[in-house]
């Protein structure tokens, strides 16, 4: 076999390993989200349905990828990416001793945390739109950090000693429930209500036609110091 075929060789091995070292961990997470979702649906309903029973608290398994919870008016919903992701050499992650010693650290799995109204769903509201609440970034060693605000971007960014288990994992959980029912409901412009089609009107119910959406107040930055 000829050096440059040799060299191919381990450039699969490495890289394909790596890229599925990192996914089979972020599956793992996902699985562990799912039961941590169900715990905190159990224990939220339990406390809460003694006080309010009409406010709906609901964990459902959208499939292989993706899982839910329902509280009150907000839909929370977990998303893995299926790929593995390489963060630019610019990222804060390498300002990290744990990244720079080992630069594969550095290569991640992802899972989306979006919020959305679960009435968006309840009626139908193709237009309505959902915000991403956190990002979560897991590596080969089962290592993690959140990308988010306020408590979601402050409690889980130090990479170097984030690990991933479930006492942690339903801090996250907890924290971003708690944010996304801070995040209020915009009340819809006038203008953008004013007009509807006929066909609006005839195929769809009226809760369809408006769209809705929370305000976020806040945009994705790599502020978070993640020296080791």
């Amino acid at each position: 076999m000829n050096e440059a075929k040799t060299k191919l060789i381990n450039t699969i091995l490495e890289k394909g390993g790596l890229a599925k070292d990192v996914t089979d961990k972020t599956f793992a997470t996902l699985t562990m989200l799912k039961s941590v979702l169900q715990k905190v649906e159990s224990e939220l309903r339990s406390a809460i349905h003694k006080k309010e029973p009409r406010i709906t608290i609901q964990y459902k398994d959208r499939g292989t990828f993706e899982a839910e919870i329902k509280v009150a008016e907000d839909l929370l919903i977990f998303i893995m990416h299926t790929n593995a992701f390489a963060f630019n050499s610019s990222h804060q992650v390498f300002k990290s001793s744990y990244v720079a010693s080992d630069q594969t650290r550095a290569t991640v799995g992802m899972i989306s945390v979006y919020n959305f109204l679960s009435d968006s769903f309840k009626f139908d509201r193709k237009n309505d739109t959902g915000q991403l609440v956190a990002r979560i970034f897991v590596n080969k060693d089962g290592h993690f950090f959140a990308e988010g605000k306020r408590q979601l971007g402050l409690l889980f960014n130090d990479f170097s000693t984030m690990k991933i288990d479930e006492a942690t994992m339903q801090s996250l959980v907890e924290n971003a429930i708690t944010f996304s029912l801070d995040i209020d409901i915009d009340v819809p412009s006038f203008d953008g209500m004013k007009e509807i089609t006929v066909f609006q009107a005839m195929v769809n119910t009226m809760q369809s036609t408006i769209i809705t959406g929370k305000r976020l107040g806040f945009k994705f930055e790599s502020d978070n110091s993640m020296e080791a």
